[in-house]
């Protein structure tokens, strides 16, 4: 897998998966399974973007969770799933700032994705204002797909990073097992 940690990289063809990728719990798992059958069938690499911090951060720093992995851990994880190219890039006021049209912009340019693979609830761009919907309707005007990956649950319990820290924080981590891997606690 390539690395690239300085926003850099390019290429001339992709699937690209969007997220956070915090623990790479099952859901993400699906999400990057998504992206790497999209990019094994148009015959490119497939993206991980992702943030090298939480965005909250510098959002709203009284509010930023715990990570659940480290960058390197996450790497590891996200290698494992069939990631092509790491890109993690700083979350700075520029980007925090800037309007959800433009961040998709930047990613045309730079990834030239034939798809893009979000979660249910991604948001991107000032104040999150970007949602699938609208990532949607930018890759139908600028010649991408877009693929929205539902909520993900186990035996009718959802899965995400906040679920698997509030597992962490109460002292559960037979949960947490159950959550990451989707093997019954």
């Amino acid at each position: 897998m390539q690395i690239s940690l300085d926003g850099r990289m390019s290429a001339s063809g992709s699937v690209v998966a969007l997220g956070m990728f915090d623990g790479v719990h099952i859901g993400h798992r699906v999400l990057l399974a998504k992206a790497k059958a999209a990019a094994v069938q148009a015959g490119v690499p497939m993206v991980v973007h992702t943030f090298a911090e939480h965005p909250l951060k510098r959002i709203d720093p009284e509010r930023v969770p715990p990570l659940l992995t480290t960058l390197t851990e996450r790497m590891a994880l996200i290698e494992a799933a069939g990631a092509d190219i790491f890109s993690a890039v700083a979350f700075t006021d520029a980007l925090r700032d800037m309007p959800p049209e433009d961040f998709v912009g930047h990613l045309v340019q730079q990834w030239k994705p034939r798809a893009v693979v979000v979660g249910f609830n991604y948001t991107f761009g000032r104040k999150g204002e970007g949602t699938p919907h609208l990532l949607h309707e930018l890759g139908h005007a600028l010649g991408f797909q877009t693929y929205v990956v539902p909520a993900i649950q186990l035996d009718g319990r959802p899965v995400s990073a906040t679920i698997v820290r509030g597992y962490l924080m109460d002292g559960a981590p037979e949960q947490v097992l159950y959550s990451t891997r989707g093997s019954t606690p």
